[in-house]
């Protein structure tokens, strides 16, 4: 089992924090999972990039959510009872 939070958890984030689901930000940040793997985070996992990719894909909601995004993986790959505690909310 992944560490990192389900798209559905970087959603809900970010439809609590922003008003707006940014499910675009958080789907081409996580694009690389397809032909990296768990190795994913090597791509688009940085500020600058999740950032720019928010704005591209989902406007000015895009920043933040980038951003909360790289915190909800850090997080979550750190403390596994936050992981299993945000999948059990959304």
């Amino acid at each position: 089992m992944s560490n990192m939070p389900s798209g559905r958890v970087h959603r809900g984030i970010s439809e609590i924090l922003l008003g707006e689901p940014c499910e675009k930000t958080n789907k081409v940040i996580d694009y690389p999972v397809r032909f990296l793997g768990r190795g994913h985070r090597v791509l688009f996992h940085d500020l600058i990039s999740a950032i720019v990719l928010g704005y591209l894909s989902d406007d000015l909601y895009g920043i933040p959510a980038g951003a909360l995004h790289l915190g909800a993986d850090k997080v979550c790959s750190k403390y596994r009872i936050i992981k299993k505690i945000l999948e059990h909310i959304f």
